[in-house]
């Protein structure tokens, strides 16, 4: 008979690691299937861009075609990276005109601008957090402007 804390721990380790899946799938769309890209994208789409109804049904349908055809090309090309790059970016470029027959500009250079906030928001997740000058350097760095103020005020004040 297996002891109570033997039984906690295994049931701590299954959440734990069932988080951790989650957080993936979260995080990484490459998890997700074209439907759930797809319907991410729409609802982000309308968020920032106050989509119409007609607009919305409209857009939904072109992220799910472009998702699908992401998921194709990423079969096909399993391992050569540079036959997927080109065939991504195609699927992009054919993905925005279809998007940019139905929105406005206005609303296309929203898009655009929200995208580019998200492209840099993932790359700084995954970027190393920058360096940050000891506290010591700082106090150092104090005291050097005050001795400089007072060096413009020979009076200390």
């Amino acid at each position: 008979m297996m002891s109570r804390h033997v039984v906690v721990g295994l049931v701590v380790t299954a959440t734990v690691w069932a988080a951790g899946l989650r957080a993936q799938e979260g995080d990484r769309g490459r998890w997700m299937n074209p439907e759930q890209r797809a319907e991410q994208q729409t609802l982000a789409m309308k968020e920032q861009l106050t989509l119409s109804e007609a607009q919305e049904t409209k857009v939904r349908e072109i992220n799910l075609k472009y998702a699908q055809q992401l998921r194709e090309a990423r079969q096909k090309t399993e391992g050569d990276w540079e036959a997927m790059r080109a065939q991504m970016m195609s699927i992009r470029q054919a993905h925005d005109e279809a998007l940019q027959a139905v929105l406005t500009q206005e609303q296309w250079k929203k898009w655009e601008t929200y995208r580019g906030q998200m492209r840099g928001t993932r790359e700084n997740r995954s970027a190393p957090p920058t360096e940050r000058p000891s506290t010591d350097a700082g106090k150092k760095d104090k005291k050097k402007k005050k001795s400089d103020s007072r060096d413009a005020n020979p009076n200390g004040n």
